[in-house]
């Protein structure tokens, strides 16, 4: 015999539907216990009956619909506010205004006041899904959010794609294959990212947003012989104009024109809506000089890899124009400097006695 599939979708598992047929069975059980030991009309009568009954179904339409939710999401069907969102919401006011009638909770009643102060201390408890509710509403009624798309929640480590939406909770499976299950509240009240335009192929590209730190001590006005050797460099006949590459311009000038360049002529980059190569504030550790441009590879391991291709050719090329980046001094430089230092002292000695 072959080995058994596991193939078999979720809505055909009599696992997967165990908690509403519970809840079925004992609302079944409810009404047919007393028909059968022949008072039902007194037992229905009764206030605990009705709102057991009610209670037990409200809870079976709230499992049902959530099983339902889960088969739209697997089939992807769930684009907006389902029936079954509305149906759990619906059913539970509707049980709020059953439970009044049943109870006969009117303004003059004994009960009003108590019901007062315990419908407060439930709204008070029950705040965050309330809150969910709301937020639910707000974000799938404007579109905001949608299932498999790619967002990025900074407050709560969140990022990756949402694989479940409910009234109060999104499920997120992170890039890292962790899962998060983050309050449908947060979207509304906190700041978070939806990057599936993007994704898509929507938008421009995806932003890269680099700084390179020069060291200023190397900046200086060429000379004619670096002039001549620049333009004799293959890649800079197509991208600086020859004009621009002659004696007393400063290298980081050109340095700064050739990225330029570069990036305009690189198919991985879009030029639109900007393509921007400029110098930022000086600052005590060097010149930062940003370059913000789009990468139309939008997928998270194309982007990684075509910025690792642009970082690593910018960081090649500062040694054309005659620049470093700036370094902190490590622990190694201090050691070889010191090095240094004593093979000169030394040298120095030798020299005198002789």
């Amino acid at each position: 015999m072959g080995k058994k599939s596991n193939s078999e979708p979720r809505s055909l598992s009599l696992h997967f539907w165990l908690k509403p047929i519970i809840f079925l069975t004992l609302l079944l059980a409810l009404c047919l216990v007393p028909l059968c030991c022949g008072v039902f009309t007194k037992t229905v009568e009764a206030s605990w009956f009705q709102i057991l009954a009610l209670t037990l179904f409200m809870c079976t339409i709230i499992s049902v619909c959530n099983k339902l939710t889960d088969i739209f999401i697997l089939r992807k069907k769930e684009s907006g506010i389902t029936w079954c969102q509305i149906s759990i919401i619906l059913v539970a006011v509707l049980w709020i205004i059953g439970f009044l009638l049943i109870f006969n909770i009117q303004k003059d009643s004994r009960y009003f006041l108590a019901i007062g102060i315990v419908g407060t201390m439930l709204g008070w408890v029950f705040q965050d899904t309330l809150k969910g509710v709301v937020a639910f509403l707000h974000v799938r009624l404007n579109h905001l959010l949608s299932i498999d798309d790619w967002i990025q929640v900074p407050k709560y480590n969140v990022d990756g794609e949402v694989k479940r939406i409910t009234l109060t909770t999104v499920t997120v499976y992170n890039w890292d294959t962790t899962t998060s299950s983050i309050p449908t509240s947060v979207l509304q009240s906190d700041h978070f990212v939806n990057l599936q335009k993007m994704s898509d192929g929507k938008t421009y590209g995806r932003l890269m947003e680099k700084a390179f730190i020069l060291d200023t001590s190397k900046i200086h006005p060429i000379s004619t012989d670096e002039a001549e050797q620049l333009k004799h460099e293959e890649e800079m006949r197509h991208l600086v104009p020859e004009e621009e590459i002659k004696e007393g311009v400063l290298n980081a000038h050109l340095f700064r024109l050739y990225v330029y360049h570069w990036m305009m002529n690189n198919p991985h980059v879009s030029q639109l809506p900007r393509l921007v190569v400029r110098w930022m504030e000086q600052k005590e550790t060097g010149l930062p000089l940003q370059v913000y441009a789009f990468i139309l590879d939008t997928s998270v391991t194309a982007f990684e890899w075509q910025q690792s291709l642009i970082i690593e050719h910018i960081v090649e090329s500062l040694d054309w124009f005659g620049l470093r980046l700036y370094q902190n001094p490590s622990s190694y430089d201090i050691h070889s400097c010191m090095d240094c230092l004593a093979n000169n002292e030394v040298t120095k000695r030798k020299e005198t006695a002789s």
